[in-house]
């Protein structure tokens, strides 16, 4: 049978997956991104494009443009001529379906002055309103008038996430785009991309959404505990790119019982790891992603004071780690918390320091991983584990033998509990190792 003869429902599948699976079309290649070539594509790094296929044959055409799947995430970057605009409007009637009703994901990303006029672009985003599934915006401020025709409709009820970063923009305006975006009752996700730390003054409703999902850039800490008392019963993943320094805290401490994700890239300078960990009781918590750690702290007490306020926050919520990131240079005390019965339940570790001063580090680390325990001969540290990345590393040898010892101790590929090691050598792009026991069973 040839790829022609295909039944149209096998067809559709392969079309899917040409558009949307992540790890086979969506690699990111920064010489060559498909976004660098079309303004209009499924993803910010899709290495492929629906339009293609409608131009093989007839078949593949009609198939394609009837599935509004293929089209229902568009990703709309730098706008530059009447063209990308049209494209545009191509997508977005091929996405709409038979009844005009297909969920659509839409990113617009436009950081500088177009050199055409985009009020026809934003216009017909906008006319879509009804559709929008999640929206995320990367705009330059001058754009934030074209949404004013927005402010006129009737609340959004379909529109279940959404992420707004803008530029120097009037923040009245903003207050209006984020007061329309919020009216959804369908709403469970917030983000908010701006370097600014303004966000008391928009006027978000936090006491009348049920968030799941909220993410910050930048925000101060008091502030951020003010936003979590107002979603403390509903919200379940927390991802802060930098914590600034409160201004004030006198909030009264926190359990948010259903937190299952928290990711805080940077505390930047300051005691407010500890005053952050301190505040807070997280019973559900299951992931924690730390990728600069305590880094910015030259203090070697506040590094120490993090990692002992980190652990009274495990100790305190009674939680179950399963999965934890951390990046520091102060990778020795990383080294001695792994081996807490505060983090035996993880089942998958990143490691993202920068070892380039302590050339033993790394190989220290992956000692105390594949230490086994005198009286079961299991691996002593981390137990469970079944996933291990390590952005830094200075031997190879050293991460094959430590896989070798831990799959040993479980008696063999098939029963060993680690199934994955990616390993980066020094100043690579790529990972230099990766190890995928799922392939060696």
């Amino acid at each position: 049978m040839s790829v022609l003869e295909l039944p149209a429902e096998i067809l559709g599948k392969i079309f899917d997956h040409y558009v949307h699976d992540r790890w086979k079309v969506r690699q990111v290649d920064s010489d060559r991104p498909l976004s660098k070539l079309r303004c209009i594509s499924a993803y910010s790094d899709s290495r492929t494009h629906p339009v293609d296929l409608t131009h093989v044959c007839q078949l593949w055409r009609t198939t394609a443009i009837s599935m509004p799947q293929l089209w229902a995430t568009i990703y709309a970057s730098q706008m530059k001529s009447e063209g990308d605009v049209k494209m545009f409007e191509l997508w977005l009637e091929r996405s709409a379906g038979r009844d005009g009703t297909y969920p659509l994901t839409l990113y617009i990303k436009q950081s500088a002055r177009a050199p055409v006029d985009l009020r026809e672009f934003f216009s017909l985003a906008i006319s879509q309103h009804r559709r929008w599934k999640y929206i995320r915006l990367g705009l330059d401020g001058r754009y934030l008038p074209f949404f004013e025709p927005l402010y006129t409709v009737a609340p959004l009820s379909t529109l279940r996430g959404f992420k707004v970063s803008f530029g120097l923009c009037d923040l009245d305006g903003l207050r209006r785009l984020v007061g329309v975006l919020c009216s959804s009752t369908a709403l469970r996700s917030v983000g908010f991309g701006n370097e600014f730390y303004g966000w008391d003054r928009i006027a978000v409703p936090w006491d009348s959404l049920s968030l799941t999902t909220l993410s910050f850039r930048i925000v101060e800490l008091s502030l951020l505990i003010r936003f979590l008392s107002s979603t403390m019963d509903t919200l379940r993943d927390l991802s802060v790119s930098m914590l600034s320094p409160p201004l004030s805290l006198d909030d009264l401490p926190l359990t948010m019982r259903r937190l299952q994700s928290l990711r805080i890239a940077s505390f930047g300078s300051g005691n407010h790891a500890s005053e952050t960990f301190d505040k807070l009781t997280l019973p559900s918590l299951h992931e924690l992603y730390l990728p600069e750690g305590f880094i910015s702290y030259k203090d070697s007490e506040l590094q120490t004071r993090g990692w002992e306020s980190l652990l009274s926050l495990l100790q305190r919520s009674n939680c179950k780690l399963q999965a934890f990131e951390f990046g520091d240079k102060n990778t020795p005390d990383l080294i001695e918390k792994l081996k807490s019965p505060l983090f035996e339940h993880l089942t998958s570790l990143r490691v993202t320091s920068l070892l380039e001063k302590y050339p033993d580090i790394s190989s220290r680390l992956l000692d105390a991983l594949s230490e086994a325990s005198e009286e079961t001969q299991m691996p002593r540290v981390l137990p469970l584990l079944e996933t291990l990345k390590l952005d830094s590393i200075h031997s190879e040898v050293s991460v094959q033998k430590m896989v070798s010892t831990r799959v040993a101790a479980y008696g063999g590929c098939g029963k060993s509990k680690l199934r994955r090691v990616c390993a980066q050598r020094l100043e690579a792009k790529e990972y230099a190792l990766e190890i995928d026991l799922n392939d060696q069973e």
